[in-house]
This record gives structure tokens, sequence and C-alpha cells, in this order.
């Protein structure tokens, strides 16, 4: 989805692949930003705006949009135009029910499909994020993390599923990044969990994954809560 897949900015091979490009670099882009909150949750998107900004035409931003609407991202009223999906206490809780399901399947076949260099990366990433103290770091190295392991599943339907809802969860997180000020939350140790992808433990791996699914989720909630959504 949007963070794992970068337009390269090399030309099309052929006319007919030239609209595709435009369509994926304008979702990609479009999507960064909203998980990042650098669009805040409510907003209404101009069109024009994103043509310009985007440096596309309408068909390109159109279809971007409406791929942003199937993932939850945006939302489409008709006759009153496109607005960010608001932030709610009860679609976190519907994201977090899914999350448990997809990340404990995608961390057993990591175990059994990751090669060895993934596994490796993927321990690296784990202590790189233990290392560090920054929160904006932190939420790169976790999705880097999460995202190489869904790559490790060798399977394309899980690792949409995955990036989907991870997106939504991520961009809760950005949120309440920038609505709290002094933010009282612990980050997780994702060393046991690589650990046990690099040995092969699929049992032990899940568990870990939706430990980690069910912290997040309770911090979030929290924080939610206390801001009145």
């Amino acid at each position: 989805m949007c963070s794992a897949y970068v337009a390269d900015g090399r030309p099309a091979k052929d006319e007919a692949s030239a609209p595709n490009l435009l369509s994926d670099s304008a979702y990609t882009t479009l999507c960064s930003r909203l998980v990042r909150c650098e669009i805040m949750p409510g907003e209404r998107l101009s069109e024009p705006n994103l043509r310009s900004s985007l440096g596309v035409g309408a068909s390109p931003v159109r279809e971007a949009i409406r791929r942003l609407e199937f993932e939850k991202l945006v939302v489409i009223y008709p006759r009153s135009g496109t607005y960010v999906t608001d932030i709610a206490l009860k679609d976190s809780r519907s994201v977090t029910e899914l999350r448990l399901e997809l990340e404990g399947l995608a961390a057993a076949l990591a175990c059994g499909r990751g090669s060895v260099a993934e596994k490796e990366q993927l321990t690296a990433l784990a202590e790189q994020q233990f290392g560090t103290d920054d929160l904006q770091e932190c939420i790169t190295l976790d999705s880097a993390f999460h995202r190489s392991m869904y790559r490790m599943t060798r399977n394309d339907y899980l690792t949409t599923a995955a990036e989907i809802h991870f997106n939504l969860a991520l961009r809760q997180w950005y949120f309440c990044s920038k609505v709290v000020k002094t933010p009282d939350w612990t980050g997780v140790d994702h060393r046991p969990l690589a650990a046990a992808i690099a040995a092969g433990d699929a049992a032990a791996a899940s568990e870990h994954v939706r430990e980690h699914v069910q912290h997040d989720s309770r911090q979030v909630v929290e924080i939610l809560t206390d801001y009145g959504l």
C-alpha cells in the first residue's frame, strides 16, 4: 500500500501505462499525507488543490480518491465533497479486531517463508526501534518492521489486507502524536517477535505480535478517550 510502494519516476514504457503511473503516484503521495495526518481528519479535500500539489490531472486524482475511499481514509458525500475520514474510538476498536487476526497470521507465515536475510533485517529493525527515544522515529521504524513482515508472508492478498488496516492504525498514532503534546505512552520491544520469527517459532511469533497490537490499541483508546473521541 501507500508506504510500501513508491513511484520511481521513470517514464512509462508505453502510452497506455502512463495514466496508471500517474494514478499510482497520486495515490501514493496522498495516502502518505493522510496516514501521517499532514491533512487532518475531517478536512475537506479540494480537487483543484490536489491537482496542483500532486502535479497531475483530474483523472489520476479521482482514481486515487476512489482507492482511498475503499481503504476508509476518505469519505465522499454526494453534492457535498470529499473529506478526510474522522478518527473515532469505535473505528479504532474495529481495526484492532481485524489486525489481531491479520498480524497473527502474517507473523506465523513469515516464520516459514521469510529468508535468512529478511529475518536478519527484521532483527536489525527491532534493535533500531528499541534503541530510539524519538517518537516519530519509533513510529517510522515500527512501520518498516510490520511492512517487512508482511512481505515475508509471500501472500499478496494477506499483504494488501494487512497494509490497509495497518495504515488505519498508523494514522491513529500520528494523530495522537499531534494532538497530545506530552504523551505518556510506552513503546513495544519488537526483539522477542523478531527472534521468534528468526527461529521459525510460529506460535510464539503470533502471540508476540498480538500482544503488540493489543498494547498499542489500549494506549490509543486511552488517548482518544481523554481527547473526547
